[in-house]
Parts: C-alpha cells; structure tokens; sequence
C-alpha cells in the first residue's frame, strides 16, 4: 500500500500576495469508497454479518454518533479516533451581546486515533501526475480508441 501525490505550485503564504509559490505535494485519491463498499470489504475479512446487515449496523452507528453529538458529547471510538463539534460564527465585544443566532455553523470534526496516525505516517509515498494531467491524458486515450475505432470501422467498410 502507497500514498500517492503530485505536485503543484502555491503560495507559501496564502494571506500575503507578494509570499513565494513554492512547490507542495498533494496527495491524490485514486477512488472514492462508498459505504456498501466498506460494507463489502468488511464482510471479505471473514465477518459472520452479510453485507446488508453490516450496512444496516453502520447507518445505525451514524445515527448514534450524531445523537450523542446533539446531546454535547464527544464521541471516543477508540481505535478509530473521534468526533466532535465545534462552532463558527461572529464575535461581539461583550458576553452581555452574545445570541446564540450569531453563530453561522455548527461543524462536525473527526481526530483519528494516534494508531491511525502512526499508522498513515508510515505508509510509504509514490509520485503521480497532478488531476489535470490525469484527466487530458485519460481525454487523449478516449480520443486515440475514438480514431481506433473509426479506423476499423472506415476498413471494415473499405473491404
């Protein structure tokens, strides 16, 4: 298993216009994955649940991470890590003036444990073509099968 990254260019400094670009990685994720997919992959590591009961005990456990959030508490899943909330919104000179309207949001946040830490620090790195490349190359291949195809068609045709 690999991490992998490309490369771009951006400020050193996002909030100073005149701060050097430097060059960065990014990582690059190369799918996305679904909740019947984790269900799936769960049930290929020998899970005596079927996939439909692992989906149902997952969307279960969502429901319950955010009751205990709405009630104010921190979620602790150990080896997992934890959610918890925090606010955004605008601030006023006095606690006298402070509404609760003047907060703007209510965020949901997530700090993994410290073995999913150490463990994702040790996954070892692989370079990648940025998503830009990625996608005119993957344009240019469609492009190269279109003629491909039109070819075989025009010879077919041609016989």
């Amino acid at each position: 298993m690999f991490i992998r990254y490309s490369l771009l260019k951006r400020s050193s400094s996002p909030r100073d216009d005149n701060a050097p670009r430097l060059v960065y990685a990014a990582a690059q994720s190369t799918e996305t994955v679904n909740l019947k997919a984790i269900a799936r992959h769960l049930v290929s590591h020998n899970s005596v649940f079927s996939e439909g009961t692992v989906i149902g005990i997952l969307t279960d456990f969502q429901r319950c991470i955010l009751e205990h959030l709405q009630r104010g508490a921190r979620v602790d899943l150990d080896v997992l890590g934890s959610f918890y909330t925090t606010l955004q919104g605008r601030g006023v000179n006095s606690y006298e003036e402070f509404t609760p309207d003047l907060v703007d949001r209510v965020n949901i946040r997530w700090r993994p444990s410290h073995e999913m830490e150490k463990t994702i620090q040790h996954t070892p790195l692989v370079h990648t073509i940025n998503r830009a490349s990625q996608r005119r190359a993957k344009k240019q291949m469609a492009e190269n099968v279109n003629r491909q195809v039109e070819e075989d068609r025009r010879r077919r045709e041609a016989q």
